[in-house]
């Protein structure tokens, strides 16, 4: 397979496979997995790789609870209008990944699940 990193649309790509694999981690319920995309997710940040706005889709939204992997949903006071994630959760996600706030447990509130350090 052969991936053009200099792609317009690489980067975006890049973040859509990660929310992909982050929705599957969520589906089975697999916090090593998701610990292993936040790794991956720093380590390309670190490689000079930027944030995209769908990065929100790594953390539970704390807005409208949605999952790692699912949309947000309307909620009172917050409604999404034309994007599909709220901006708290954007927010969150790019400090989280950033390392400037602790990652929230990865599956929302899967027993035994801890923080990524």
């Amino acid at each position: 397979m052969w991936v053009d990193v200099d792609e317009p649309n690489a980067v975006e790509e890049f973040w859509n496979g990660m929310r992909e694999a982050a929705a599957a981690a969520a589906r089975h319920q697999d916090s090593a997995l998701y610990n292993a995309i936040v790794k991956i997710g720093r380590s390309a940040l670190a490689q000079g790789v930027e944030l995209v706005p769908s990065c929100g889709f790594f953390l539970q939204c704390p807005v409208c609870s949605a999952q790692s992997g699912q949309r947000c949903v309307n909620a009172p006071g917050h409604p999404l209008q034309e994007n599909n994630l709220h901006p708290e959760r954007v927010e969150l996600s790019e400090k989280a990944i950033r390392g400037e706030v602790p990652v929230p447990a990865p599956l929302g509130n899967v027993r035994g699940s801890r923080l990524i350090r």
